[in-house]
């Protein structure tokens, strides 16, 4: 492996070496390595340019934001990650000098491989000033969500107004519950960027599909012996600014997307039997069916048991540790936990309702992108959440949401967010549900003066009517 070191001061190379093993030796023991990146990453040079002081946020000044990934048969990805930021004051200053690169160390390794800053043109080495210490934040905690992820914690010394921070890192493996690779990547932002790299290694046989939102853009494609090498370069890209009032699912920013499905259905195909090995209809699940069927003789009163238990008997918490940010816990264990998340809760609601012979799905949904997220790549990783859609004998569609509590309403009207579009998980399903709602969400209110005589005063009686999701909120 080559390792480039640059230096500032006249220390030999001699001495350089030996801090630079020391310093990797220890970080091994601290669940990290630091070494100089591996040879297959393009190291960029700086490009000048002045700084646009009216539009900087934060007291910071992006340099450059370099994003690498390299993607094999043969060996786990690796993605190198490179940024260059400037404090261009004291606020600056506090906001870049103390950094948290997160990683999963179930299946991902973290190398540092540079960190220093820039003064007056000279590169200063923070590797062996620098004090570092790996943390386990569980930044989703306030969520009831445990992800399992560290994060190496670095404070940098002696950073100065006008100096530049510039580290690297690379992150190798992948979540081993995905067998295809996806990535994106946004090109323009709401704060001044000098210099972006976008950098695909694609050194695999099968096609890469590409594609961008918001405006094109140019990338360089390098065929490989086998694959391609993608690059995109970028220099001082215009700001966007979006209005507060824009809608939560409006994206005005220019992205690329990279992915190696083609399809939907490939999501669908490679979703489904994760979710159909969890349904476990086990004597407890079986007990539980059995007494909601028995006090509920009618399909919709099941349905709505079955919700209401998913809702209000089992809690919601998150243990997303590894591949169970994807693999939902099976139903029976789910059951007895008396806890999980969202494709936990909706797996067991699934299985209850199939073991009453109502067909029921799991069904993945974006709760940001709503259905632009059609327009996108498909990909497994563009889903934060898992929802039921029940199909009933008379051929209505109907969606619910294990993880809200205290619903009320009748089954064909139990509040369900406005998501706009869900990817039902069963063998062969191309396309996304368009998923309609059916109810108000009104807030009726009603004022009634009553004056007994003229000239005297009045009695204000105000009556207000909460309907479907809003009385689910007044509920809550």
């Amino acid at each position: 492996k080559r390792r480039t070191i640059m230096k500032w001061t006249q220390l030999t190379s001699l001495t350089l070496c030996v801090c630079f093993l020391v310093i990797s030796f220890y970080s091994t023991s601290q669940e990290y390595q630091i070494q100089a990146a591996d040879d297959w990453v393009k190291q960029q040079p700086l490009i000048k340019t002045e700084i646009p002081v009216n539009q900087i946020v934060d007291g910071t000044y992006y340099r450059l934001l370099d994003t690498q990934i390299k993607v094999s048969a043969q060996h786990p990805q690796q993605r190198y990650t490179r940024t260059v930021m400037q404090a261009v004051n004291q606020t600056g200053i506090d906001y870049i000098s103390q950094l948290n690169l997160d990683f999963d160390p179930s299946y991902q390794t973290l190398t540092l491989n540079s960190l220093g800053l820039i003064r007056d043109g000279q590169y200063i080495n923070k590797l062996a000033s620098a004090q570092f210490k790996v943390l386990q934040r569980e930044t989703e905690l306030a969520n009831g969500i445990y992800n399992g992820s560290l994060s190496l914690n670095i404070i940098v010394d002696d950073m100065r107004i006008n100096d530049q921070l510039d580290y690297s890192f690379t992150i190798t493996g992948r979540n081993p519950i995905y067998q295809h690779f996806s990535a994106s990547r946004t090109l323009n932002w709401s704060v001044p960027v000098a210099q972006q790299f976008m950098r695909v290694l694609w050194q695999k046989p099968t096609p890469l599909y590409i594609n961008t939102i918001n405006g094109e853009v140019d990338i360089k494609d390098t065929p490989l012996a086998v694959g391609h090498d993608y690059q995109i370069s970028l220099h001082n890209q215009a700001t966007i600014t979006s209005s507060s009032q824009t809608p939560y699912w409006y994206n005005p920013y220019k992205q690329v997307f990279f992915s190696e499905l083609k399809s939907w259905q490939e999501v669908a195909n490679w979703a489904a039997p994760l979710y159909q090995s969890a349904i476990e209809v086990t004597d407890p699940v079986t007990l539980i069916a059995d007494e909601i069927a028995m006090h509920n003789p009618q399909a919709s009163d099941r349905i709505a048991a079955a919700l209401k238990f998913s809702q209000d008997e089992v809690r919601y918490l998150g243990l997303e540790m590894g591949t169970n940010s994807h693999q939902p816990t099976s139903a029976s264990e789910t059951l007895a936990l008396r806890y999980g998340d969202c494709k936990d809760k909706s797996l067991l609601m699934v299985t209850m309702l199939n073991k009453m012979n109502i067909k029921a799905y799991p069904m993945l949904v974006n709760t940001y992108l709503g259905n632009t997220i059609t327009d996108l790549l498909p990909s497994h990783n563009l889903f934060d959440h898992c929802v039921v859609k029940v199909k009933t004998k008379d051929g209505r569609n109907l969606w619910y949401d294990p993880t809200i509590s205290n619903q009320g309403g009748d089954f064909t009207k139990v509040s369900f967010p406005n998501y706009k579009a869900g990817l039902v998980l069963k063998k062969g399903n191309e396309k996304f549900d368009e998923i309609k709602l059916h109810y108000d969400n009104s807030i009726e209110i009603t004022d009634n003066y009553v004056l007994e005589e003229v000239g005297k005063g009045a009695t204000l009686e105000t009556s207000t009517v909460y309907t479907d999701a809003e009385a689910d909120a007044m509920r809550s």
